[in-house]
């Protein structure tokens, strides 16, 4: 499975080329993690019908996002405990909603498989204290005013929102880099990044989380 900053970079480059189909999508992933270090890995993609179209619900070179099961249980061959544990599919009048869930035995697990090169993430253990440090990939080249107008109109009800869940208060610490944007929420156990996808889209320097937990 392709990284979100790889799928966001290849957004970005190809909403130049391709404006009508690639108009609207948005992210919901939720991690939450026991006290052994397992959990479960949840992601909702709300994408317009015409990106669906156009990628023919494969995963392709023109669209590197995995919605159906097949390609979900294609990406998981080879990789170590990390299963695929719900997948849905509905649609409404304007979007199509893919909703999958995985099971991973350890934090590292989840990585290796998002990210098997580990080219946007870092990740940590010591003394019962974990740390995830990760980006978006590339910074992504200046946008003329127009066309930073059209996304924003394009993605203006598009949310990107990351939550993370473990077994034991406090909540993850999250310092964010690059992202004052992002607006960051905390209670009990749990820690809430959220923004627009539209400002994903357009940022100059792309932004670096670190999401330290116990």
């Amino acid at each position: 499975m392709k990284s979100l900053g790889k799928i966001l970079l290849f957004m970005a480059f190809t909403i130049s080329l391709t404006l009508c189909f690639i108009s609207c999508i948005g992210i919901e992933a939720s991690t939450k993690i026991d006290s052994k270090g397992a959990g479960t890995f949840s992601v909702v993609y709300q994408i317009s019908k015409d990106f669906v179209d156009f990628g023919s619900e494969e995963t392709t070179p023109s669209l590197p996002l995995a919605l159906s099961r097949e390609d979900i249980e294609r990406g998981l061959q080879g990789s170590e405990g990390i299963s695929l544990k719900s997948y849905s599919k509905t649609n409404n009048a304007n979007n199509t909603i893919i909703s999958f869930a995985l099971n991973f035995a350890s934090p590292e697990n989840l990585i290796d498989y998002l990210d098997p090169t580990r080219s946007y993430t870092r990740f940590s253990e010591e003394n019962g204290s974990y740390s995830l440090k990760f980006d978006f990939g590339n910074d992504i080249p200046p946008l003329d005013p127009d066309m930073k107008k059209y996304i924003f109109e394009q993605f203006s009800s598009y949310r990107f929102i990351l939550i993370i869940e473990t077994a034991k208060s406090p909540a993850p610490e999250v310092s964010i880099k690059y992202g004052d944007f992002i607006r960051k929420t905390s209670s009990g156990k749990k820690t809430i990044l959220e923004c627009a996808m539209a400002d994903l889209l357009t940022v100059s320097s792309s932004p670096q989380i670190e999401i330290v937990w116990r």
